[in-house]
């Protein structure tokens, strides 16, 4: 066999294994019943199935240049990804979008509470340099309703 044509398999492999990798990141999208387990469907097969359909696509490159620019695309690609869904994640667990998964450690919850009583203080001293009354009733946010159904779920 020529070597042309074993680059164009490991490129086909690659391609179809990235491609079906992206596909299961979209189903559990999809499929997956809470936000955790979304987000660890959305950052962990996605980035591989693009490392996969890049391989591929180095494998037919024959400047050196372009196979180079691949490895900061991968770079940024498994920095951005794990930090945005921990982003996400702490984001969902302090709006209580993570719809009663069973937690068996919370390690977010002292922080939490942590963070918004120093929120709390922060707004209260505000109130007291303006020269506002101190409220004792908990602020909410209007366009947040935690008795309405998620727009994530399915």
């Amino acid at each position: 066999m020529s070597g042309n044509l074993w680059l164009d398999l490991g490129t086909c492999i690659f391609v179809l294994l990235g491609a079906l990798l992206s596909l299961s990141a979209g189903f559990g999208m999809l499929r997956f019943p809470d936000m955790l387990g979304r987000l660890h469907s959305q950052s962990k097969p996605q980035a591989a199935g693009l490392m996969f359909i890049l391989i591929g696509f180095a494998l037919q490159q024959t400047n050196w240049a372009t196979v180079l620019f691949i490895f900061p695309i991968l770079l940024f690609q498994f920095i951005t990804t794990p930090a945005a869904g921990m982003v996400l994640a702490r984001g969902g667990y302090r709006s209580k979008h993570y719809e009663n998964v069973p937690l068996l450690v919370d390690e977010l919850e002292a922080e939490v509470e942590r963070a918004q009583r120093a929120e709390d203080a922060a707004q209260a001293r505000e109130r007291s340099r303006s020269g506002e009354e101190p409220r004792n009733e908990p602020e909410q946010d209007s366009d947040f309703d935690p008795t309405a159904p998620n727009s994530l779920s399915l």
